[in-house]
């Protein structure tokens, strides 16, 4: 938000990675809903951080883990990572060194416990095939693909030593478990490229099917002869998937863009499957090696045919886009809902996202014990969330559709159930949390970048003209503030009427609930600032591009701060608003706290290095011993902030 590089990870800069990741977490997440909230709202007495959601967003790929029932992966297009230890009813994250820097294509696991994961980085030389052995602590790139966009991999079930990886230009294989690599498609071969699906013969590895962005291939001599298996296949089909029935080889499925095809012929021909009118693209299809079903996940939702493909029923609306088998259980990754699971077959359907979160959080905010929180741009579930236990549980109370791509959230202090929301040039109201909206006028400003509700019940909108002031019985009106333009970047209130605002690069305070304003100085020379917080004392600190600025002046003057604290970014900072000589801040994406005003730091706690960014911190003022953390791809972390009363904290020193 406000013009940070957080706020361009939002919408698309993938350049950090995940914070607050703890290895005895993923040993043994085994929390249940109510473990969780317990947690949560009475102690978090571990000091731990912890998942809050709101949970939910896209998965891309799910898998269960041979030999170990309970265990579970789930995987995001963006490339984050989740294991499950109990049947899938809660996750947790684990590190991936490329999460958020690409696109994830592939992932596979190989039932002596290797998992493989297949990468198109942003950054070419990241992209390709990374591996763990060890559930995920730790990853290695292996050296033969790197730099090779790869879209899919196929692990032979004859010999898991054996691994197919496509690429965008053609075929690769590895007979020892990914060490070495050689290319088995032609290089003068321009049609067999990119390799966007794979399957190897059940019993026979030499024989392999390929499907490119045009058509299916397949070659019976391991890779030195490929022939085009697409007779019956509509022309120019993206081969998404191919599978081949264990049972009987000569049955082989394929997904397209055209929809979804069957053969009894090893591929040669094809016959198109009459699936739903209206279900033409069809990302997967699968067999369930516990029956006869075939499972399509199409535009229409995902389907189950018992008859080889002549008839089908639908399973779910929700858009699948991949499918794992367990006995009776399945589990399904989902563009709009997350991770979705059946314990019957596909009979029922419900979501499991305990843990699970990808979303594209834009702003949270806190009124009372009330949390409310925004994401936007997502197919499906975007849009408002309240919470009313502190981050335990979500309620969806509004969607994308209902109030468009809602940017910015204020609450009112004394009304926790009085919400307002805008857009860059939407607006909206509510008077009972958000159950129901109203579109009001929105400000005059042609765009609306930030939104505050003071703490004297009136509403203050930065626009890319102005600042807008209005209260229950007034109108929008102009306020005037000396020596700022017109462009408000961002607006941040520490309570008790003290705001703060940024003006095309310049910061200004008030501490009259926005009808005053004061200019802050200037700052080193090309500084940004990307968060600003004033406690009672008058003492103000700043987040910049050049490290922590404090001031304790009323931002007359700044003094670069040292203790703790490096001379780079800092993206947040917070003053408690109940305790004045306790602050928050972020560098690095590791949280840290002073308890003299800002002068000196230490670390909140031991992780959070080489992690994503916190885009807002917060302090609800119902919980004032819980330190919020809004990461945007992440979601809200909560950690505990009990002082340690056998320390004894310093003073602020003016």
């Amino acid at each position: 938000m406000r013009g940070s590089p957080v706020y361009s990870a939002l919408f698309g800069e993938t350049h950090n990675r995940l914070v607050f990741y703890n290895r005895s977490a993923v040993q043994r997440f085994r929390f249940n809903h109510l473990i969780i909230q317990i947690a949560i709202v009475s102690s978090l007495a571990s000091g731990e951080w912890q998942a809050t959601g709101p949970f939910g967003g896209a998965a891309e790929i799910v898998r269960f883990v041979p030999g170990s029932p309970d265990v579970a992966l789930a995987a995001t297009r963006n490339g984050l990572v989740y294991i499950s230890h109990d049947g899938a009813q809660s996750w947790v994250m684990i590190p991936f060194p490329v999460q958020l820097a690409g696109t994830l294509h592939a992932m596979e696991v190989d039932p002596r416990s290797a998992w493989y994961v297949g990468m198109e980085a942003n950054e070419s030389w990241k992209s390709g095939v990374y591996k763990t052995t060890d559930a995920g602590l730790s990853w290695t790139q292996l050296p033969g693909l790197k730099g090779k966009a790869v879209w899919s991999l196929a692990i032979a079930p004859a010999n898991p030593d054996l691994i197919a990886a496509g690429a965008d230009d053609g075929v690769y294989l590895s007979e020892d478990a990914g060490a070495n690599w050689r290319r088995i498609s032609p290089d003068d071969n321009r049609e067999l490229r990119p390799v966007v699906s794979l399957a190897f013969h059940p019993a026979d590895a030499r024989i392999l099917y390929a499907g490119t962005t045009h058509l299916p291939w397949r070659t019976t001599d391991g890779g030195k002869h490929w022939q085009s298996i697409h007779s019956g296949m509509l022309d120019d089909s993206d081969v998404f998937s191919i599978v081949v029935d264990a049972k009987n080889p000569q049955i082989v499925l394929s997904s397209a863009c055209s929809g979804a095809y069957r053969s009894t012929s090893a591929g040669t021909p094809w016959s198109r499957m009459p699936t739903p009118h209206g279900a033409f693209r069809t990302y997967f299809v699968a067999l369930d090696p516990s029956s006869e079903a075939i499972y399509a996940g199409t535009t229409l939702g995902l389907f189950r045919s018992m008859d080889a493909g002549k008839t089908w029923t639908k399973v779910t609306d929700d858009t699948v886009k991949s499918i794992a088998f367990q006995g009776r259980k399945i589990l399904m990754a989902s563009l709009h809902h997350g991770v979705l699971i059946s314990a019957n077959g596909g009979e029922t359907v419900h979501p499991v996202n305990q843990g699970f979160s990808n979303r594209s959080l834009a702003m949270v905010t806190a009124a009372g014990s009330v949390l409310y929180a925004t994401s936007v741009y997502e197919p499906g579930e975007g849009g408002l969330f309240r919470s009313q236990d502190f981050g335990a549980t979500w309620t969806h109370i509004a969607s994308e559709h209902e109030a468009g791509n809602i940017l910015y959230l204020a609450a009112k202090p004394a009304n926790p159930n009085v919400v307002f929301a805008a857009g860059h040039d939407e607006f909206f109201g509510s008077k009972d949390g958000g159950r129901s909206w109203i579109r009001e006028a929105a400000p005059p400003g042609k765009t609306t970048t930030a939104l505050v509700a003071a703490d004297d019940g009136s509403l203050l909108a930065g626009t890319s003209t102005g600042l807008f002031r209005k209260t229950d019985t007034t109108a929008w009106s102009t306020v005037k503030i000396a020596g700022a333009s017109r462009r408000v970047q961002w607006m941040e209130s520490s309570g008790q009427g003290r705001l703060a605002m940024v003006s095309d690069g310049r910061a200004f305070v008030s501490e009259n609930s926005g009808k005053e304003w004061n200019a802050c100085a200037a700052g080193p020379a090309g500084v940004e600032f990307y968060g600003l917080s004033m406690n009672a004392a008058g003492s103000v600190l700043a987040a910049t591009s050049h490290g922590l600025l404090r001031s304790a002046d009323r931002c007359a003057n700044w003094t670069l701060v040292k203790e703790g604290l490096e001379a780079a970014t800092v993206t947040a900072v917070l003053f408690h608003p109940t305790r004045p000589g306790e602050a928050y801040t972020s560098q690095y994406g590791k949280i840290l706290r002073s308890f003299d005003g800002g002068q000196h730091w230490e670390p909140l706690d031991d992780r959070g290095r080489d992690g994503l960014y916190p885009a807002r911190l917060l302090i609800a003022p119902g919980l004032p011993d819980r330190l919020l953390a809004m990461f945007p791809r992440r979601g809200i972390e909560i950690a505990p902030i009990v002082t340690n009363r056998a320390q004894s904290p310093q003073k602020e020193k003016e």
